[in-house]
């Protein structure tokens, strides 16, 4: 009697969702499963959280966590129900990898290296003989039913096919061949450009914790908060990780800026504090008034940008100086003339969304073809967001196919 023929299931990238999708798809004897990717698998898991591994974000309410997604807000609301920030961690305990919870919500494992993380998956893949193939795949086609997987050594024949190949892969270009339309891709969470070259000597300098309120065409489009980093042609870090998020699809450029307001000093009643500082030290150079709510190099450029001495004693500051230094700290503004080419964390678009079941991620276009991770057209935001995208709709794509 001849035994049960096993159905092949070919996964087109090794990263986070990816290998996820193959570890719950095997959880069917009957699966064979196979990965293929050009470099190592789970090599992209490295970098991630500064090599710690920012493995998900502490928020357990999957109506709350979605809120950090500015593409796929919609789509995930099924998916996070099904496997959510604690199923996340509930899986990595299970196989070896302990975690913690920074105060800033982000979680880790205990280790803080995503090569402990890397090892313990990759073991898992072993344990259920899991095949990979380190190899450029150049092509897929149908054929009777089936998919073709061409590299430039050898064809495969599969009965499932996966689209794991992440943002930058060659994914898109698959899924487009094989009907699906793609939403176009853009740099997300990125470096960007200022029109303003005064602060480009301050590079390096941070300001911790501060809300911006983003403007479009005299229109305020959201509002951020975050630490921003200074740099050598314009700012970095969190908040212009967020900004140039939401921002992804504004068509601004230097004629037609994106303009950010900022109130650097983090305080509402800021005017009040600084009278009441002069009245207290009017014979204190004012620098080392302003100096004590924003970092000193800031403060002597502000001032000279408003022609004003760094060395005036405060006692002698007219009221229209003073005003301005007010109006210039708390509503501190930046022309965003572009994003820093090269530099961006993730990519923004993909796959549409409106083309995938979101209960199973099987193509609503071809039969057996399914898509998890980055390759879709779904961003969050920096703290582990996506990466807790690719482990949950790498676990429902490999639990529809277990």
């Amino acid at each position: 009697m001849n035994s049960k023929q096993k159905t092949k299931t070919g996964i087109i990238g090794g990263g986070p969702a990816g290998v996820f999708a193959a570890i719950f798809a095997s959880e069917n004897p009957d699966n064979e499963i196979l990965i293929i990717d050009k470099q190592d698998i789970l090599k992209t898991l490295l970098p991630t959280g500064g090599g710690r591994c920012n493995l998900a974000f502490g928020e357990f309410d999957f109506k709350e966590l979605v809120k950090y997604y500015p593409r796929g807000e919609k789509f995930l609301l099924s998916v996070f129900s099904r496997f959510s920030t604690a199923d996340t961690i509930a899986f990595f305990e299970k196989i070896g990898v302990k975690t913690y919870i920074q105060e800033d919500f982000r979680i880790f494992p205990v280790s803080n290296s995503s090569s402990d993380v890397r090892n313990k998956l990759l073991e898992k893949i072993k344990k259920r003989n899991i095949k990979t193939i380190k190899e450029e795949v150049t092509d897929t086609e149908i054929k009777n039913g089936k998919f073709l997987i061409k590299t430039k050594n050898r064809t495969i024949l599969v009965d499932n096919l996966v689209i794991a190949t992440g943002g930058r892969g060659i994914g898109q270009k698959l899924a487009k061949k094989l009907g699906h339309n793609i939403i176009p891709q853009k740099p997300a969470l990125c470096a960007l450009k200022t029109e303003e070259q005064d602060f480009f000597d301050l590079s390096g300098l941070t300001l911790k914790n501060i809300s911006a309120g983003v403007f479009f065409a005299n229109k305020k489009i959201t509002t951020q908060t975050g630490d921003l980093l200074f740099t050598h042609s314009g700012i970095s870090g969190p908040l212009s990780y967020k900004i140039s998020s939401y921002c992804t699809y504004l068509d601004f450029k230097k004629e037609k800026p994106l303009r950010i307001k900022i109130n650097i000093t983090n305080r509402e009643n800021f005017e009040e504090l600084l009278i009441e500082s002069i009245k207290k030290n009017p014979k204190k150079d004012i620098i080392n008034i302003i100096d004590t709510y924003i970092p000193h190099g800031l403060a002597e450029k502000i001032l000279l940008k408003n022609q004003i001495n760094p060395k005036t004693k405060s006692g002698q500051l007219k009221k229209e100086e003073r005003k301005n230094i007010v109006k210039s700290l708390t509503e501190f503004c930046l022309n965003i003339t572009g994003t820093k080419n090269g530099e961006e964390i993730v990519t923004a678009g993909g796959v549409d969304l409106k083309e995938i079941e979101q209960k199973t991620l099987e193509s609503k276009i071809v039969k057996n073809l399914y898509f998890c991770g980055e390759v879709l057209d779904i961003d969050g935001l920096t703290g582990g967001f996506n990466l807790q995208n690719c482990w949950s709709t790498g676990y429902i794509c490999g639990m529809t196919l277990k």
